[in-house]
């Protein structure tokens, strides 16, 4: 009987040990959502035909606000971190494709023997340079 008591005690400091993991993700990812709402333009919001920035920012931080105050497990916390979730999956990608492309600054010409010089190379495309 000893050793069902522990095994009881054992499995449920692990559902617990779970459960706090689970509200420390849910945190997480909201807080992820906030951030990266912050991060974009509001330009590309309506470029990709979303909702605007404000109202994500608000979606996004009632979300947060639900889930720290009333924990992952309650109806509205569930509902908070779905929001976010929302925002993370559908979103956060659309908004992506109108992120400003980063283009290297310097193009490498050869220089004759075999190696490159660096920085920027002359202007004219010319064969035989």
């Amino acid at each position: 009987m000893e050793n069902l008591v522990l095994i009881a005690y054992y499995v449920s400091l692990a559902v617990s040990v779970i459960w706090r993991i689970a509200q420390l993700t849910a945190v997480g990812l909201g807080v992820w959502a906030l951030i990266d709402t912050f991060t974009h333009d509001a330009s590309h919001f309506i470029a990709a035909d979303k909702r605007t920035k404000g109202f994500w920012l608000g979606v996004n931080a009632a979300g947060v606000a639900v889930v720290l105050l009333m924990g992952a497990t309650s109806m509205l916390g569930l509902l908070g971190v779905v929001a976010n979730a929302v925002y993370l999956a559908d979103v956060r990608p659309a908004l992506q494709y109108y992120s400003p492309v980063r283009v290297r600054s310097s193009i490498r010409f050869p220089n004759g023997r075999g190696g490159y010089q660096g920085g920027r190379g002359p202007r004219d495309w010319t064969p035989g340079r």
